[in-house]
């Protein structure tokens, strides 16, 4: 699969600065109740992987149990990353992903940073309800070490 997206010209699907890793416009994104996003779960290996646009995710943790993912490279290059959280079943991990710094790879989320683009979270007032921060101006102050 990875071969057939490295075919698609650079005019269409630009590079980054390094040359290796596409630039999405927009990557849209979910949020899982443990913090995965895309096929991301906690404390797998697929998180850490540096390498790579896509990846095979055996015995996922949810169902389907085979799936494939974009690498955290990969989306931390988009443009715009956004991060969708609905309803008061989010609103736990919302608050530990923002406001709790966590161990390396336990809550993938809190590693999307895009180096170049935003990251910008689309939250309801039910998601949002544990939150107490008060100040989003500056995003990389986020989520808080302590």
């Amino acid at each position: 699969y990875e071969g057939r997206l490295l075919q698609i010209s650079k005019s269409i699907l630009p590079r980054g600065a390094d040359g290796v890793f596409p630039v999405f416009d927009l990557v849209l994104l979910g949020i899982g109740p443990d913090g995965h996003i895309a096929s991301l779960f906690p404390n797998r290996p697929e998180v850490s992987a540096v390498s790579g646009w896509v990846l095979p995710v055996e015995a996922s943790p949810k169902p389907p149990s085979a799936r494939i993912t974009m690498t955290l490279p990969v989306i931390n290059a988009a443009k715009d990353v956004v991060i969708v959280a609905l309803g008061k079943s989010k609103a736990e991990i919302v608050e530990r992903v923002l406001e709790i710094q966590s161990l390396p790879g336990a809550l993938p989320a809190q590693l999307v940073r895009p180096s170049a683009g935003k990251l910008q979270w689309l939250l309801d007032t039910e998601a949002a309800k544990n939150l107490h921060i008060k100040d989003w101006s500056n995003s990389k102050l986020y989520p808080r070490s302590g």
